[in-house]
Parts: structure tokens; C-alpha cells; sequence
């Protein structure tokens, strides 16, 4: 009787594992249904250049009108992708094919870079930069690929909790190491990437500091982090 039965339900078992990852590989802006998260620089690029487009081709679109159509359309269909899917959540836990990540869709034209200070006798000196070979104070773990993914985030508004938290253990870090030290200071130096061609010509990528924390090391001295 089960060697009848076994090879349909083997067929079934690999239908439903089919459906079930194919279901939870369709694209999705999981990580992007933050509307703050849109008004990043890189974010609303891409909406202008796709707004630009659509009127070339004859449709006349503004970049306003084109995100307020897609976050609508978003909203709708995460609603229905979640209904779809929510069922099948036990089995990926259980088969372990449950994947967060997510493709990268445009190339990230307003990166920001991690700058960290330290005040001595009044003045700021700089403590690291990312990917500076001479400004390394805790590189082997800030430069590092997978922090490298955290402090990505933590350069976006919906995170700055997150960011907060990671300021507030650097001070930590520096007020055991720098008892010299009165204060430290994080902040991110954003810009806009230019041309190759720009770059070998010498020209250099100017930008603007945002998002500063300032610490007071005397605060952290003594404490566990």
C-alpha cells in the first residue's frame, strides 16, 4: 500500500516545496516599505530618472506622481505576497530556506562614510574613516564585511536607533582607551559618486556631514558597555 502511495506523495512534497521557494523568490521591497527610507538621495534618483523615462516614452509622469503610484501599489501587494505566504513561514523555518536578502536594484550613487572623532585638549581629532589605511581605530571589526552590512544601515533614518546604540558603544571603547579624551564624535560624510574619468582627473567627491552624535566620554568611563 505506501509503495503505492509514497511516490505521489513524494511528487506532492516536491510541488509544494517548488511553489513555496518559488512564491518566496518574487521580488518584493521587503526591507523598503519605510517611506523615510525614500527620501534618501539614491532612492529619489531613481524615481527621477524612471519618471524621465516614462515621459520620454509618451507618458508624462512626475517624480512625485511616480512614488505616490508605487508606494500605493507596494503597500497592495506586500499585503497580498504576505497573505500567500504567511502559511508556508512554519516550513521555512523548519527546512531552513527562509532568505533575507535581498538584490541589490540600482547602484548606490549617495554613499555615506563613517567618520569618528575624539576632542583632546579642545580640539577634534580624527579617530577613523572608513577604509582609511592610516585613520584604523577598530578596523579589524568596523571594516570588516559583515559590520561593513550593519554600518550601512545605520547611515539610514529608520535606523538611527541602531545607530545611536553603536555610538554609544564606540564611547565605551574610547573611553577605555583614550583617557586622554573628553568626547567622541560620530558622523557620515555623504556625497555624491562621480565619473571615472572625473575621479583619474583629480577631481575629488565633495559632500556634506550628516547625522552627528557627540558623546561625553566621562560618562562611560567605569561602565560595562
Amino acid at each position: 500500500m505506501l509503495q503505492h502511495i509514497w511516490p505521489h506523495a513524494r511528487a506532492g512534497l516536491i510541488a509544494f516545496h517548488i511553489f513555496a521557494i518559488g512564491a518566496l523568490a518574487i521580488p518584493a521591497p521587503q526591507g523598503g516599505m519605510n517611506r523615510r527610507a525614500w527620501s534618501n538621495p539614491t532612492v529619489q534618483a531613481e524615481f527621477s530618472a524612471w519618471a524621465a523615462r516614462l515621459t520620454a516614452a509618451g507618458r508624462p509622469t512626475t517624480t512625485e506622481e511616480l512614488e505616490a503610484f508605487l508606494w500605493d501599489f507596494a503597500v497592495a501587494y506586500m499585503g497580498q505576497r504576505k497573505k500567500i505566504l504567511e502559511p508556508m513561514y512554519p516550513y521555512y523555518k523548519w527546512s531552513g530556506t527562509h532568505q533575507p536578502w535581498r538584490m541589490f536594484i540600482a547602484p548606490h550613487r549617495n554613499p555615506s562614510k563613517l567618520h569618528i572623532d575624539l576632542k583632546v585638549d579642545g580640539d577634534w581629532q580624527p579617530l577613523y574613516i572608513a577604509r582609511d589605511p592610516e585613520l584604523d581605530w577598530r578596523a579589524d571589526l568596523l571594516d570588516n564585511e559583515r559590520f561593513r552590512s550593519a554600518l550601512f544601515r545605520y547611515a539610514w533614518r529608520q535606523y538611527k536607533g541602531s545607530y545611536r546604540q553603536f555610538g554609544r558603544w564606540a564611547a565605551h571603547e574610547a573611553a577605555a582607551e583614550f583617557p586622554e579624551a573628553t568626547h567622541i564624535r560620530l558622523r557620515w560624510y555623504q556625497y555624491r559618486t562621480i565619473e571615472p574619468a572625473r575621479i583619474r582627473a583629480g577631481e575629488e567627491q565633495v559632500g556634506t556631514f550628516e547625522s552627528p552624535l557627540t558623546f561625553t566620554l566621562d560618562e562611560y568611563r567605569g561602565e560595562q558597555p
